[in-house]
């Protein structure tokens, strides 16, 4: 893949992503709207079902991820399709026994999300479970085989439909409606997946010895990314278990700034992971041969991400007052975690380079460590009595060791000395200080802090975005310097002072 071909496909995925990310923020917006704190709050204790339900399949997934490009390059068609019926039947027995397991567990006594849903619900969100992994399954081959676009298209057809129905059920079947319209999502994306995936992605499972491999295989990747879930969510199931399920709808708004803000680091990272394991091998193990791809992503994150946490600080407490003034509560919160996004973000592409470069121990190891300090660390905040908010400081800590641990780590595998080390990760935090620096005082010096009305609110928030991008932008020049903005800007005819080739054929 050329470099230049790379750019487009992340540029392009990520953006899909990001409009994806921006359907299900407006659905997650206007739901709020419609339900109060204590059924969005149930609808949120729900989706921790959903998220859970992904790890069903063991390391299966990530298996399939690292053994199937192998067997491609190989030329081995009879091994690949051995190779993709074990990985299914994985899949199905998995995900059946997590489901059996689920049921069983929330369906005795009364748990904070039977309260609200009844067994019903909890057999739905089940079916939402088994059509989501098996989607995975369909996503992770077609990626596998180079069609990214298939895969894109899944992520909009499911949120797209899924938001219009949920949204327009609400008003008829409360928090209900939102479960609705995802398993219908869900479904029409799996029958898209299945068409596209015909030839390429066999539908009948078949137990070999194929299976333990992709078991044994994926296990290092497999554990990073439950680890990631868990962190992600730890301080989610701590508010439901020890605050109740309005305090979570409170929350929600935190869940929703995460959630928007790490999509451009999530997708990255999902179209990088693959191109990365096949310039890695086929160099014969040299990190050199990801190294500047390696570093550009890094350093593209830590400028980008930083940039996009202040505006939605600086704007989120006169929106939510706008739109969402029953959740006020939770804007505190809400506020801190866009910072705690913006700490988390370069430990995603990270993650992606320990596993090529076969570190897993040591991502596996910080990851487990910090998820384990995490949970310890959010259960004291709130026994302490410091609430949401104190929740929402502690995944702020947390995030930033993760987010300094893993670069040093992925670096220190890509060949950087120690000093080398210490100024990149000096360049890849440096935007993150300046972004709190600038979007704290503009948060402080903005005028009409006080004054109510709509227009004055709207007005603030333009005021400070126009203040923030273009303070941020001037002082992450030198940040952005060496990036090879000039050659993607040249690629679209595209010219701006300081980038591009120029009359003498040299580039900025």
């Amino acid at each position: 893949m050329s470099p230049l071909k790379l750019i487009r496909e992340s540029v392009g995925f990520a953006a899909t992503q990001y409009v994806v990310r921006v359907a299900l923020m407006l659905r997650g917006v206007i739901a709020m709207r419609l339900l109060t704190p204590y059924s969005y709050g149930a609808w949120n204790a729900l989706t921790l079902l959903l998220d859970y339900g992904t790890l069903a399949p063991l390391s299966t997934q990530q298996g399939l991820d690292q053994a199937v490009p192998g067997r491609i390059v190989a030329g081995e068609p009879t091994g690949l399709d051995r190779l993709k019926r074990a990985g299914l039947f994985n899949i199905t027995l998995l995900t059946l026994l997590f489901v059996a397991l689920s049921l069983a567990y929330l369906a005795r006594g009364r748990s904070q999300v039977q309260t609200y849903w009844g067994v019903s619900g909890l057999l739905v969100a089940a079916a939402c479970v088994a059509l989501i992994n098996l989607s995975n399954y369909h996503l992770t081959l077609l990626r596998s085989h180079g069609n990214i676009g298939a895969v894109g298209m899944w992520f909009v057809l499911q949120a797209g439909v899924g938001t219009v129905l949920g949204l327009v059920l609400i008003p008829w079947l409360d928090a209900w409606g939102l479960l609705v319209g995802w398993l219908t999502g869900t479904a029409l994306g799996v029958a898209y997946v299945r068409a596209q995936g015909r030839g390429l992605v066999p539908i009948v499972p078949r137990p070999s010895s194929d299976g333990m491999l992709l078991l044994r295989v994926g296990l290092p990747m497999y554990l990073y990314t439950a680890s990631s879930v868990v962190m992600r969510s730890l301080d989610r199931i701590i508010i439901l278990r020890l605050l109740g399920t309005t305090k979570l709808g409170y929350y929600s708004l935190s869940v929703m700034v995460l959630g928007l803000l790490l999509y451009l680091p999530d997708s990255v990272s999902f179209v990088l992971y693959p191109h990365f394991l096949r310039r890695y091998h086929s160099a014969g193990g040299d990190p050199g041969a990801i190294r500047g791809t390696a570093v550009r992503a890094l350093q593209s994150l830590a400028v980008v991400m930083p940039g996009l946490c202040g505006l939605v600080f600086l704007v989120a407490r006169d929106g939510a007052s706008l739109l969402l003034p029953q959740y006020l509560l939770g804007i505190r919160a809400a506020r801190i975690m866009c910072f705690a996004a913006g700490a988390i973000a370069l430990a995603n592409v990270s993650s992606v380079l320990l596993m090529t470069l076969g570190r897993r121990g040591w991502l596996v190891t910080v990851t487990a460590v910090v998820t384990v300090l995490g949970a310890g660390l959010d259960y004291t905040v709130v026994r302490l009595g410091y609430d949401i908010t104190g929740v929402a400081w502690a995944t702020l800590a947390i995030f930033t060791v993760a987010g300094v641990l893993l670069p040093w780590l992925a670096l220190t595998g890509l060949g950087f000395t120690r000093s080398e080390r210490l100024a990149w990760l000096a360049r890849f935090m440096g935007p993150l200080a300046l972004s709190l620096l600038l979007s704290f005082g503009a948060d402080r010096l903005m005028p009409w802090a006080r004054t109510p009305g709509a227009g004055v609110r709207v007005a603030r928030m333009t005021l400070a975005v126009l203040t923030f991008g273009t303070l941020y932008t001037i002082c992450c020049v030198p940040f952005v310097r060496g990036l090879g903005l000039g050659q993607l800007l040249g690629e679209f005819n595209l010219r701006i002072p300081g980038f591009g080739r120029s009359s003498g054929g040299t580039r900025a």
